[in-house]
C-alpha cells in the first residue's frame, strides 16, 4: 500500500546530487495522454514507423476536471512566534549557543533576494567558509531525539519527520514553552518563502497557464496536503497551518549532506546563502563541519553565493519562490515526456523491450536552448516503429537505444542537455522525418497553450518584482492590466517590505509571483521556439534530400 509519506518521498524526476539543496518531493500522478500525431500520418521504412507515440501533456491543466488544492494558509494560521526573533538575536544564538567561529561573512537582510551572506573582507576562491559545527544541524535523527511527539514520529517519512518537528517547536513556543535548543532558529525563520505552497489557487491557475510547471505546482500542493493528513492522523495537535508553513520552509532551506550519505538537514547560517545560476560552489560536510568553498574570489561588500544544483527556473520558482532573469539560467529547459501509445497493437511488447534495456515506456527528455538530446529522436523512432513481427522489437529497441542500459536505465540522467553518441533513429531518412514531425507537432502544440502574447510576457518578466503593480503602471499601463495591483489610496498604506520576517504586503507578493512566473514562461517559450525553428529547418533539408534520391 502506498502511503502519503512514500509518495512525498518519490522525487524521481530529478536526483539530488551530493551537497545540493534537497530535491523537492513530488507525487507525480499518472500523466494525461494526448495524441501527438494525426492518425493518418504513416511512414514506410525498414522499421515500418507508424503513429504510435504519444506526447504526455502536462499543460492542459486549466481544462482538467481535477479541483485545485485549497488556498494558502492565512497569516493567522502560521504560528505567531515565527519571524519574531531579530537578526541580532539570531546572530547571538549562532555565536554563543552554537559556537559559530569568526566569519568573513555577515548576514544582510535588504538584498534583492531578501536575506543573504555578504563578504566583510576579501574571500579567496576555494577557501573554507562557514565551518558550522555538527551540533547545529537539524537532521532527521536529531529531530526525533529532540521531539516529544513519541514513537509514531519516527515512523514518518524523513521530510514529514522534519516538518512535524518544526511545527511542534513553533506551536510549543506559541503555548508558552521555551521551544528547546532550536527555539531561536525557529523564531528567526521566515513566515513565508514565496514558494508555490504560499500561492492562492487562482495564481497557480492563471500565472502558470500553459506551462508544465502548473502541473508540478498542483502536484506539490497535493503531495503536501496528503503528507499533512498523514502526520495529523497520529499527531492531531499539529495544526494544518503550522505544518504547511513547515513544509514551505523545508522546500526552500533543506540541504543534503554528502558525507552523511545524502542525509537531509536544516543547516542554520548555511541556509542564508542564496543561489546564483552557473555558480559551482556547493555545501560540503567534510571533517565534521559544514563548509562552503567559493568558486570565485569575492571582494568586501559582495554577496557570496552557493549553488542549489542545476535547476531550471520553473523548479526554482516552485520550491524557492524566485526565478532568475530571462537568459541568466543555463539550466533552463522544457521537459518533453514521450510514451508508448496504449492503443499501439504492439504496446505491451514495446514496453517489455524497453524494460529489458533498463528503460521505461514513459521517458522524459529536456529541450534546451543549445539543443535537444539525440536519445529523444531515437526513443521516438522506437515508439513509432510498427514491425510485422513483434519478435523484432527487442532487437529494434537495442538498435535504437543501445548503450543507455549501461547507466542502469536512468535515461533522464544521461540526457540532461547532452547529445547521444550511441544508437540510431530507426527507418532511415523516412524515420528521421517522422520523429522530427512528431517533435514539431509537440513544440507547436506547447507554444499554442500560453495565453499571453510573447511580447506581453516579456514586458511582465522585465518588470521590477519588488514594486507593486500600481507603482509600475504609471509607466506601463499593460502591466497594470495583467497584475492585480493596488489603487493609489492602497499604495499609501504600504509599509516597507520586510525581508527578514518574510512578510510583504499582498500586492507586493502578487507582483513577485507574477514577474517570476512570466520569467519562467518566457524562458520556456524561447526554448520551444528555437527548437521548433531548428526542427522545421532540419525537416526541410531531410525532405529535400529524400526528393533528390536520399534513403
Amino acid at each position: 500500500m502506498t502511503t502519503a509519506s512514500s509518495t512525498l518521498a518519490a522525487s524521481a524526476a530529478r536526483a539530488t546530487v551530493a551537497s545540493r539543496r534537497a530535491s523537492a518531493p513530488s507525487s507525480r500522478r499518472a500523466p494525461r495522454l494526448a495524441t501527438a500525431r494525426p492518425a493518418s500520418r504513416r511512414v514506410s521504412s525498414s522499421a515500418n514507423l507508424a503513429p504510435r507515440a504519444r506526447a504526455i501533456s502536462d499543460t492542459d491543466v486549466a481544462q482538467d476536471s481535477e479541483a485545485l488544492p485549497e488556498t494558502r494558509a492565512s497569516d493567522d494560521e502560521i504560528p505567531a512566534c515565527v519571524g519574531t526573533a531579530t537578526k541580532e538575536e539570531f546572530m547571538r544564538w549562532m555565536t554563543t549557543q552554537q559556537a559559530l567561529p569568526a566569519q568573513k561573512l555577515e548576514l544582510v537582510v535588504d538584498l534583492p533576494e531578501g536575506r543573504g551572506l555578504v563578504a566583510t573582507e576579501e574571500v579567496r576562491r576555494g577557501e573554507s567558509l562557514l565551518d558550522i559545527p555538527e551540533s547545529t544541524l537539524i537532521t532527521v535523527e536529531r529531530a526525533i531525539a529532540e521531539s516529544n511527539l513519541g514513537p509514531a514520529h519516527a515512523n514518518l517519512q524523513e521530510w514529514s519527520v522534519l516538518a512535524a518537528f518544526l511545527a511542534e517547536q513553533a506551536l510549543a513556543i506559541d503555548a508558552g514553552a521555551d521551544g528547546g535548543r532550536f527555539a531561536t532558529y525557529v523564531r528567526a525563520l521566515p513566515r513565508r518563502t514565496g514558494g508555490v505552497l504560499d500561492w492562492p489557487e487562482e495564481d497557480v491557475k492563471e500565472l502558470l497557464a500553459g506551462s508544465p510547471s502548473q502541473r508540478a505546482a498542483m502536484e506539490r500542493q497535493a503531495s503536501v496536503d496528503a503528507a499533512i493528513d498523514e502526520i495529523r492522523a497520529s499527531h492531531p495537535q499539529l495544526t494544518p497551518g503550522a505544518l504547511r508553513w513547515a513544509f514551505d520552509v523545508l522546500f526552500s532551506r533543506l540541504i543534503r549532506l554528502p558525507n552523511r550519505g545524502g542525509a537531509l538537514a536544516l543547516v542554520p547560517w548555511a541556509d542564508m546563502l542564496n543561489h546564483r545560476p552557473g555558480c559551482d560552489a556547493y555545501i560540503d560536510d567534510t571533517g565534521g563541519v559544514v563548509c562552503l568553498s567559493p568558486d570565485r574570489r569575492y571582494k568586501p561588500g559582495e554577496q557570496v553565493y552557493a549553488s542549489y544544483g542545476p535547476r531550471p527556473s520553473s523548479e526554482l520558482l516552485i520550491s524557492y519562490g524566485f526565478a532568475p532573469n530571462v537568459g541568466e539560467n543555463p539550466d533552463d529547459e522544457f521537459e518533453v515526456v514521450l510514451g508508448i501509445d496504449p492503443n499501439d497493437r504492439h504496446a505491451d511488447a514495446k514496453a517489455d523491450a524497453l524494460r529489458r534495456i533498463g528503460l521505461s515506456p514513459v521517458e522524459a527528455f529536456p529541450l534546451k536552448l543549445n539543443g535537444y538530446p539525440k536519445q529523444l529522436l531515437q526513443y521516438a523512432s522506437f515508439a513509432l516503429c510498427d514491425p510485422d513481427d513483434p519478435r523484432e522489437l527487442p532487437g529494434l529497441a537495442e538498435k535504437a537505444l543501445i548503450g543507455n542500459r549501461a547507466v542502469g536505465g536512468l535515461l533522464g540522467a544521461i540526457t540532461k542537455g547532452k547529445r547521444g553518441t550511441q544508437g540510431e533513429v530507426l527507418g532511415g531518412v523516412a524515420g528521421e522525418i517522422a520523429v522530427r514531425e512528431l517533435l514539431a507537432d509537440i513544440t507547436s502544440d506547447a507554444l499554442s497553450k500560453y495565453p499571453n502574447t510573447l511580447e506581453k510576457d516579456r514586458e511582465i518578466a522585465a518588470s521590477d518584482p519588488t514594486k507593486p503593480a500600481g507603482k509600475q503602471a504609471k509607466k506601463k499601463k499593460s502591466f497594470l492590466a495583467e497584475l492585480r495591483g493596488p489603487s493609489e489610496e492602497e499604495l499609501k498604506k504600504f509599509p516597507d517590505a520586510d525581508a527578514w520576517v518574510g512578510v510583504f504586503p499582498e500586492p507586493v507578493r502578487q507582483t513577485q509571483r507574477s514577474v517570476a512566473a512570466a520569467r519562467v514562461r518566457v524562458s520556456e517559450r524561447r526554448i520551444l521556439a528555437k527548437t521548433d525553428s531548428e526542427v522545421r529547418l532540419q525537416l526541410r533539408k531531410l525532405k529535400a534530400s529524400q526528393m533528390t534520391g536520399g534513403n
